[in-house]
């Protein structure tokens, strides 16, 4: 396998590690989105700006937005407000921790603005999220119950 074609696996896999779900599978990325893909994913929990992403990237504020905007079909403000609402989401479904610790963990410092842009992705409050799923926190209530009814 050449370089090139190494390359275009690994992008192909970090993106589908990384992406919101309605992208396509099939795009092969820029170098450059890739870094600030990479970027946006390692700083989720803190405010990052469009001028620090472009520095990662080396490119200009105008520059970075219109090729992430061309590559991936959604400016790099929406991307990240959908990586962070996915990181909620996954959080919400796996682990105990309260909504509070999950809004800081991904990166809303905000609770309103958390709570309306859980809202519109996911169609329902965190916590009503959290109540809809077969949780592996329900799962483990369960089975710590079980074990303290045994033991």
């Amino acid at each position: 396998m050449s370089i090139k074609e190494a390359s275009k696996r690994a992008s192909r896999e970090s993106l589908r590690r990384n992406k919101p779900e309605d992208l396509p599978e099939s795009t092969i990325l820029n170098p450059r989105i890739q870094i600030v893909i990479d970027f946006m994913d390692a700083n989720l929990q803190r405010k990052i700006s469009l001028s620090e992403i472009a520095g990662a990237a080396n490119l200009s504020r105008s520059h970075v937005s219109h090729l992430f905007k061309t590559q991936i079909g959604l400016s790099p403000g929406e991307y990240l407000r959908r990586l962070r609402m996915k990181k909620a989401r996954h959080l919400l479904a796996t682990s105990m921790l309260s909504v509070k610790e999950i809004m800081a963990l991904a990166g809303y410092n905000n609770k309103s603005h958390f709570l309306r842009h859980f809202k519109r992705s996911f169609g329902l409050a965190p916590t009503e999220y959290r109540k809809t799923i077969p949780s592996v926190i329900a799962k483990s209530r369960q089975l710590a119950r079980l074990n303290r009814k045994i033991g």
